[in-house]
């Protein structure tokens, strides 16, 4: 083999090696995996992200996790959280965003989550105390032995939610919370600037939540108001009456209800009726069911309409009236809803 051919077969492995070199790594898999958790609350979202280390029958806490150090929580990237809108960490106030998520292991017990404005680090590049927009202790709980590492959400209401963290034989929680009915009300404010303020359904169900919630009801008759200008109905004079029994307006509430009531429906009259009832006002609830009978009588539901007047009639403790209604209705019931109205006339005709 001559000079040239040498350095032509050194020129090739040399260009072989920088091909290597500079290729695109292959995508394997990862020993501790990928995963993500999502949950909602309200109109919010809170996202963690990690990858899931397995214990592999090491010794988990004040081992691989050492006591007194931070760590990851997770393996690879750092861990991260994401807050869709601003909100609370254990009652500390955290802006929308997306965190890198720490944890400070002061022993088996007692752990400090730490929330890092980085959130592309590497895992064990922790925060220097500057770097961290959060920090909030919490205690640990006992578990059965969980292989893998998990995130879960648990404990939910209405406005927050309860992030675990488990492995091995604890969980680390910390609750999140939002704002909610700030957010829904700010939201409805946005959007019915666009399409859904076009329509007069769009400002009731605004006023409604309100309602519903007793919040920011000033706004809400704005609402329910607006929407009324646009098309009057059962639904939106309802809301409207509801919060002019808010203000304590009761007889322009009952005004309000009088003019609602010509316009409702079959099934709008019974909700309403039901709603009578459950507030304990049955003569007016016996009132709304009796009229919807007598108007409805035709209406494929009617035997449940009359059901809803035996059930008014019998809570109000005239039982001669409620069985009246309630074998009307068995006559007009289909088949399947005979062994439920049989059992209640002959409870009433037991008593």
């Amino acid at each position: 083999m001559n000079y040239k051919s040498n350095k032509a077969i050194t020129l090739l492995t040399l260009m072989l090696m920088s091909t290597v070199v500079f290729a695109q790594n292959l995508t394997l898999p990862r020993p501790s995996q990928y995963a993500e958790i999502k949950q909602r609350v309200g109109l919010s979202e809170v996202t963690i992200k990690y990858h899931s280390p397995g214990a592999n029958d090491r010794q988990i806490w004040g081992g691989l996790v050492p006591y007194g150090a931070m760590w990851r929580a997770g393996a690879n990237e750092n861990t991260t959280i994401t807050f869709s809108h601003d909100a609370e960490l254990e009652d500390q106030p955290i802006a929308a965003g997306t965190y890198g998520l720490f944890m400070f292991v002061k022993d088996r017990e007692n752990i400090r989550i730490i929330l890092s404005k980085y959130a592309k680090s590497w895992g064990t590049n922790y925060p220097a105390e500057e770097d961290a927009v959060l920090m909030a202790d919490v205690k640990t709980n006992e578990i059965p032995m969980q292989d893998w590492l998990s995130y879960d959400f648990k404990d939910r209401s209405g406005d927050d939610v309860t992030a675990v963290l488990r492995w091995a034989d604890l969980e680390i929680p910390f609750t999140i919370s939002y704002d909610v009915d700030a957010i829904v009300i700010d939201n409805a404010r946005a959007e019915l600037k666009g399409p859904a303020g076009f329509s007069w359904r769009g400002y009731m169900q605004a006023a409604n939540y309100c309602l519903q919630n007793d919040t920011n009801l000033e706004e809400a008759m704005t609402w329910i108001d607006q929407s009324i200008s646009m098309a009057s109905g059962f639904s939106n004079l309802q809301v409207k009456a509801g919060l002019l029994a808010k203000k304590g307006e009761t007889e322009e509430a009952k005004k309000v209800m009088d003019q609602a009531i010509p316009t409702a429906n079959a099934f709008q009259l019974n909700q309403y009726g039901y709603l009578l009832l459950t507030s304990g006002d049955t003569k007016k609830a016996i009132e709304v069911f009796s009229l919807n009978v007598k108007n409805n009588s035709t209406h494929q539901f009617i035997w449940g309409f009359t059901d809803s007047l035996g059930e008014a009639y019998l809570k109000d403790g005239n039982k001669k009236m409620a069985l009246k209604y309630y074998k009307e209705a068995r006559k007009l019931a289909p088949e399947n809803q005979y062994a439920y109205l049989d059992g209640v006339i002959e409870g009433i005709e037991g008593k």
